[in-house]
């Protein structure tokens, strides 16, 4: 289903945590992997890619050590080839150049009839969807932007990526070394989230392996940015991005849209996020999406948008054993063990009743 990690941080950064938790994703990603960042913060990306799992890489094994790949914004990209197969030239990120900028861009997902888009001079190297869709975003990009982007540029880019959502399933992530674009699905295919990492820092757990770091000894104090991912890589507070939104970052900040997001560390769930977990704690075993949404008298959307944030923010989890994505309607949830003391709490669920669920 591929997977995507985009980093946006006010100063030069290494991503060793973020992109070694990422490498593990191959796993299940295994037809390509690559990473593009901005050496100097400059106009210039540098692209390292490989048609081969990331974990089995030592390509990607050093690049998540070096301590010279420095860079302000990172997009990363591990891939189970949709269309197109497994070579170079489709490997993502792609990267081609407009007024003197690299672009770099990662797409998840799969799209139909796309071929409908016209082009301009770029033309796509390999056969993959979404070198296609980012030669047209170029071709569009190339009539409208020449020096510097505003925030009426910014909606009409989110218009582009929706207009190239209704071929199909589409996240993706964008740059030209100075701003960072996400999109997300707007049917929420896959996932994207979001965290905001800035100081004081703690210890982080990586979700995917028993490591644990300090970040107070790793991370300069001065430090601030985002970290986008299609699922998230740590036991901190990510949060989901809305069906059909985009963001974009620069130096470490958010600036589209302008309005403030509910900050980590939030405890308090809305009403919906509220009945969901009732739901699952209700059950002593998994709980499908589809018998969640049955079970609760809101609209599907808001009852999908529920599970998405709670999955983002660790109160609950998919069962490994599902071969379907999150919002599939076999996909099968159940709250965290170590989140359930919380969670009952807020519901008011007493101690009786927490020994006849386990959900």
């Amino acid at each position: 289903m591929c997977e995507l990690l985009g980093m946006c941080f006010n100063m030069p950064v290494q991503p060793k945590i973020s992109f070694r938790a990422f490498r593990r994703r191959g796993r299940e990603n295994p037809d390509g992997w690559g990473i593009a960042f901005y050496p100097d913060s400059g106009n210039a990306a540098c692209v390292f890619k490989e048609p081969l799992e990331a974990m089995s890489s030592r390509l990607s094994e050093f690049i998540a050590g070096y301590e010279r790949v420095r860079s302000k914004i990172f997009i990363a990209h591990v891939r189970l080839g949709s269309m197109g197969s497994a070579c170079y030239e489709n490997t993502h990120p792609f990267v081609r150049e407009v007024n003197g900028k690299d672009y770099t861009f990662a797409h998840n997902g799969t799209l139909y009839g796309y071929r409908a888009l016209k082009l301009g001079r770029f033309k796509p190297i390999g056969d993959t969807d979404s070198e296609y869709v980012f030669c047209y975003i170029l071709y569009r990009i190339e009539e409208r932007i020449v020096e510097r982007w505003t925030t009426d540029d910014f909606k009409w880019l989110h218009e582009i990526f929706r207009e190239i959502n209704r071929y199909g399933t589409f996240n993706c992530l964008l740059s030209d070394g100075t701003y960072l674009f996400c999109y997300y699905d707007r049917n929420g295919y896959n996932g994207l989230c979001l965290l905001h990492r800035k100081a004081p820092f703690g210890a982080v757990r990586l979700l995917d392996e028993d490591w644990e770091v300090n970040l107070a000894e790793e991370k300069d104090p001065r430090q601030e940015g985002y970290i986008m991912a299609t699922r998230p890589l740590t036991n901190e507070e990510w949060q989901p991005l809305e069906f059909g939104e985009m963001v974009v970052f620069k130096d470490g900040k958010m600036v589209f849209p302008r309005f403030k997001r509910i900050r980590p560390g939030r405890t308090v769930f809305n009403e919906v996020e509220e009945e969901v977990l009732r739901v699952l704690r209700s059950h002593k075993h998994r709980v499908p999406l589809r018998e969640i949404i049955a079970s609760l008298e809101y609209p599907e959307e808001e009852v999908r948008h529920a599970v998405r944030s709670l999955l983002c923010r660790g109160y609950i989890k998919q069962d490994s054993r599902d071969s379907v994505d999150w919002n599939h309607p076999d996909a099968t949830f159940y709250t965290r063990r170590n989140r359930r003391a919380l969670i009952d709490r807020v519901l008011g669920i007493s101690k009786r009743g927490r020994q006849s669920s386990s959900g």
